[in-house]
């Protein structure tokens, strides 16, 4: 079930007794307290999203107005699940926080040729020192 909290305030944040996740209490409009724990890679994501919606904030309001929201990515990997049915793509992001996206063979076999197709349209890119 999901529970949508519209947080006024926030109360205060902590690290948990084990020190994997930070608790979270946020006072909604109500006065009412919620408490979220949120584990700490999760948080490292949230933290890059909440960055790039600061960004996009900024976008809106220029000239050129909203830009699509994108992530830069430092590294990424991919490889296939035990059973070979799924594959896994890794993203770590730019400012740490890593991404996995786990999807079906015949999905994979989609997104190699849209890539595929679009790199072919394309100009060679200059050689650069992008980590893979």
């Amino acid at each position: 079930m999901k529970k949508v909290i519209t947080a006024r305030q926030v109360v205060s944040a902590r690290t948990s007794d084990t020190g994997d996740a930070i608790r979270v209490v946020l006072l909604d409009e109500a006065g009412d307290e919620s408490v979220v724990m949120l584990p700490l890679d999760q948080l490292a994501i949230l933290s890059s999203w909440l960055e790039q919606a600061g960004r996009l904030a900024d976008s809106a309001s220029s000239p050129k107005g909203p830009a699509t929201p994108t992530m830069q990515i430092e590294r990424w990997t991919v490889g296939p699940e035990a059973d070979e049915e799924y594959v896994v793509l890794g993203f770590r992001l730019a400012k740490g926080a890593e991404v996995n996206l786990r999807m079906h063979r015949s999905g994979a076999a989609t997104y190699v040729k849209a890539l595929g197709s679009l790199l072919g349209r394309m100009l060679p890119a200059s050689p650069s020192r992008t980590k893979h």
